[in-house]
């Protein structure tokens, strides 16, 4: 498993960013309030981040591997693509919540409900972001030390890259 690349998290956000901010503009009346769907963002991260501690500390710990006292080389591969999957989803929200906040910004005298909408929009680009940074913590959390005389490197999470 690769790491994520940083240009497809500011492609992802930017396709989102401009799908948001035309799509507002037209379906304006269809679409429901922002609200606090922003505070499940906020809640991720913050699982991302205690997760990636973890697998941290029992890497450096020389904890991993298969006995029971010991975390399970498939669950840090799978906190990488936790990790992955929350950066991606991060992107997206940040980019919506970009495009939101520009398009109720610019029409905040104009619209009565952009004055509503806005600081939702705000929340939104900003969990996004906070989400963004603790997926590519646990990412990298999830990547293996390197050994002295490893090349391979594939046994546990992302390979250190090269």
């Amino acid at each position: 498993m690769s790491k994520i690349s940083k240009i497809t998290l500011v492609l992802i956000a930017v396709v989102a960013a401009v799908a948001a901010y035309v799509l507002t503009g037209t379906f304006l009346g269809s679409f429901p309030p922002v609200g606090f769907g922003w505070v499940t963002l906020v809640v991720i991260a913050v699982i991302d981040v205690l997760l990636a501690l973890r697998v941290r500390n029992a890497i450096s710990d020389n904890s991993v591997g298969q006995d029971r006292s010991q975390m399970h080389p498939l669950t840090i591969a799978r906190s990488a693509a936790l990790g992955q999957s929350s950066a991606i989803l991060g992107a997206a929200a940040t980019g919506v919540g970009a495009g939101l906040s520009l398009f109720f910004a610019l029409r905040l005298g104009d619209l009565a409900v952009a004055g509503e909408e806005l600081p939702a929009s705000v929340a939104v680009l900003v969990s996004g972001a906070v989400l963004v940074g603790a997926g590519l913590f646990l990412e990298s959390a999830c990547l293996t030390p390197p050994d002295d005389d490893d090349t391979g490197l594939e046994n546990a999470g992302l390979a250190q890259p090269t």
